[in-house]
């Protein structure tokens, strides 16, 4: 084989193996011991993390780090990327955000100029709304590597009833309605929790000497999909919203053109959809704010929580009710 296409498969076997030797690599494709250094001093000028160990036991180590081979894209594979990073604009949080910029940077800059072009548009012509949330969740990486890892984690947690800490292994992460949630195994209520990744204010990797769970056959997606039943439980309330037309318009420009929203002939309409019970507080002050341009018809907390709110401004203004 050529140089290049020496280097490309050299790259692979890198990744594959982690740690080797110079004469082991230079057997393995057929070339002198002095060729296969140049090789790897290429590969390191080109960037791939090598860290070089000396002594009887010594050779090349790949740090964690690791760089993948060339690869060829067609322009609708190219554009297929963006559209799909495209979807996730409006998060606040991303995990891996800042290297799945770096890595769109990189493409984009090697692509045709007619390529650039369309994906300049796409980026103009497509819009996946979701509402930004002022919350950061800086532990997202951790979450998603403790997850795939099977790594129990020692969390600090605030809730409306105080801030915690407690050991928790987390299923995976998802995101619904502009939030991270992380489903965990809480050790201390032995048993499974929904927490929201905005919530935390601190993670760490629980001792060593610390029970895990086996969760290879619990993915993610097998939560969401046993939610479907939970849902019909305690832990899911039914909201049902009356709104104005000017109601209407505010609730779609924050969160988007609801399919659970029934739009009147007048342009008024009504919010009937299931609501999880975690989301009761944000959606007592959204709809609070809203004013007369929303008249909240259950669950009776959030009518309870308002009037009581309507209440106390009444008050603070000196219009008691009586």
């Amino acid at each position: 084989m050529n140089k290049t296409q020496r280097l490309i498969q050299l790259m692979m076997a890198v990744n594959e193996r982690m740690q080797f030797t110079t004469k082991e690599m230079a057997d393995e494709f057929g070339v002198s011991e002095r060729t296969m250094h140049r090789d790897l001093q290429e590969l390191s000028e080109l960037g791939m993390p090598l860290y070089t160990e000396f002594g009887p036991n010594g050779g090349f180590r790949l740090l964690k780090k690791r760089m993948l081979p060339p690869i060829l894209f067609s322009e609708q594979e190219a554009v297929a990327m963006f559209f799909a990073f495209q979807s996730l604009q409006y998060y606040g949080a991303l995990p891996f955000a800042a290297e799945s910029t770096s890595a769109l940077n990189k493409f984009y800059y090697y692509l045709p100029t007619d390529t650039k072009v369309r994906i300049d548009a796409l980026k103009d012509r497509v819009s996946f709304w979701t509402p930004t949330r002022t919350q950061g969740s800086p532990f997202l990486e951790q979450l998603l590597e403790a997850s795939i890892d099977e790594m129990p984690l020692r969390i600090t947690y605030a809730s409306k009833e105080g801030t915690t800490e407690r050991v928790v292994q987390p299923i995976g992460i998802y995101a619904s309605n502009g939030f991270w949630y992380f489903p965990s195994y809480c050790f201390q209520k032995e048993g499974f929790l929904l927490f929201r990744a905005d919530r935390l204010r601190s993670l760490a990797r629980a001792e060593s000497a610390h029970p895990s769970k086996n969760f290879k056959q619990y993915t993610i997606g097998d939560w969401l999909l046993a939610g479907q039943e939970r849902e019909a439980g305690p832990m899911t309330m039914k909201l049902r919203v009356k709104l104005t037309p000017a109601g209407v318009r505010t609730f779609e420009r924050s969160h988007g053109v609801a399919g659970n929203v029934e739009i009147y002939d007048d342009g008024s309409g009504r919010l009937v959809t299931d609501m999880h019970r975690s989301n009761l507080s944000y959606f007592s002050k959204y709809f609070l704010s809203l004013g007369a341009d929303a008249f909240v018809e259950e669950p009776l907390e959030m009518v309870n929580w308002i009037r009581e709110q309507i209440r106390v401004m009444q008050h603070a203004y000196g219009n008691d009710l009586t």
